[in-house]
């Protein structure tokens, strides 16, 4: 049987002996979390499960190290949990005991996040050294509590487990506010044709794909032409451009697909490409593979149908630079980022009256959720209430 006791500092004990006839013990500030903490850890021992709380004495830096280490996950996730760690974690949890963390400090800290400025906006605020500085997001909050939760899911699925609970779980988090659509209108998609069409046919060829088939940026910078059906107008998606090289398998089940293209707009294309939209050679791109490691590139690409300058994969940042904030600043339209090629096709068919299940699989959506996001720009949206609306006006 578990013992509870008051110590002296006021924080409580509970006392378990495990199946070796040692005891292990656990303290917190109130006393129901010891005795859930003991109640699970008996009927573990009950159960024949083999657990050693002492396991559990281990840092989570140390942990998340073993973890990191043990995971097979893409370059591009690496980096954003590393810094997320680094960011918001690394100080805060590095040198706790895996089982020494209990809600009350993790609720603790998901508070003093919420009102933690962002770091890279720092010293840009003018008179008030705080005034202009906005607060961390409830989505950069939720990332954070997300990478404490997974290690501590990975600590309770161990074997044998190091840790018999998730401190970081169903904490009070700030809400994600849904973001409205956004999207350019059709004069200002044809703008940005003819301002792009001024320095270079091809970028302004790239621009249209994008907002007519609606592929990711990565999706066109990594089109290559042997999955381009010229006779049919059919487009096969299979690789991604990212920044640590080629990906030559989809994002997700539903990412590898084919997607109609405007005979005009593929006529022009292949125009462009001359002679090079037959090439039938090996692909000779820098790669990523799924265990993360890369395999070096063998020169300039001449499979690619949309290449940089100097003949290998659009850099997406270079593109920003050079082609894209240039054209949208000449066609003098709002600033977004090359993705609302992505948001401005989906938002355009929708308008058309394309059905959203048409619309998700060719932009390859896992969820019909989020597909849903342009429902409301359907012709017959709103129907049925405008309707009322002209009965009322009417009578």
């Amino acid at each position: 049987m578990a013992s509870y006791r008051k110590l002296p500092s006021g924080l409580w004990q509970a006392t378990v002996y495990m199946p070796n006839g040692r005891r292990t013990t656990e303290t917190d500030k109130l006393k129901s979390v010891v005795k859930e903490w003991a109640g699970d850890l008996e009927m573990r021992y009950k159960r024949g499960e083999q657990f050693d709380p002492r396991a559990g004495r281990i840092t989570v830096k140390e942990w998340r190290e073993r973890v990191v280490a043990s995971r097979h996950l893409e370059a591009p996730t690496i980096r954003k949990h590393a810094s997320i760690w680094r960011t918001h974690c690394e100080e805060e949890w590095a040198d706790w005991p895996m089982n020494a963390v209990a809600r009350q400090e993790a609720q603790e800290w998901v508070n003093r996040l919420r009102s933690t400025r962002r770091a890279r906006h720092k010293g840009r605020a003018t008179g008030d050294a705080d005034a202009d500085v906005p607060f961390l997001s409830a989505a950069t909050v939720h990332e954070a509590v997300f990478l404490m939760t997974s290690l501590y899911k990975a600590g309770m699925n161990a074997h044998p487990p190091i840790i018999t609970r998730n401190p970081f779980a169903a904490l009070d988090l700030p809400r994600i506010e849904p973001q409205p659509v956004q999207f350019y209108e059709r004069e200002e998609a044809r703008a940005l044709y003819e301002a792009a069409g001024r320095s270079s046919r091809r970028a302004r060829l790239l621009i249209e794909l994008g907002m007519d088939v609606g592929l990711r940026p990565g999706e066109i910078y990594g089109l290559h032409t042997d999955r381009m059906d010229w006779k049919r107008n059919l487009i096969e998606v299979t690789r991604v451009m990212t920044r640590d090289g080629l990906r030559e398998y989809p994002k997700s089940r539903m990412s590898h697909r084919t997607v109609p293209a405007r005979k005009e707009l593929m006529e022009q294309i292949a125009k462009e490409l001359g002679a090079g939209r037959k090439w039938a050679g090996a692909c000779t791109c820098r790669k990523v593979l799924p265990d993360g490691t890369t395999l070096p590139g063998k020169g300039p690409c001449k499979g690619l149908v949309f290449p940089a300058p100097g003949g290998g994969p659009i850099d997406d940042g270079n593109f920003r630079d050079r082609v894209w904030n240039p054209a949208v600043a000449a066609a003098g339209i709002r600033r977004f980022p090359p993705k609302i090629m992505r948001h401005t096709a989906a938002s355009h068919l929708v308008q058309d009256g394309v059905p959203l299940y048409e619309v998700q699989h060719l932009l390859g959506h896992e969820s019909p959720a989020t597909t849903q996001k342009y429902a409301h720009l359907a012709p017959d949206a709103h129907e049925k209430i405008r309707d009322s609306w002209k009965r009322r006006e009417g009578s």
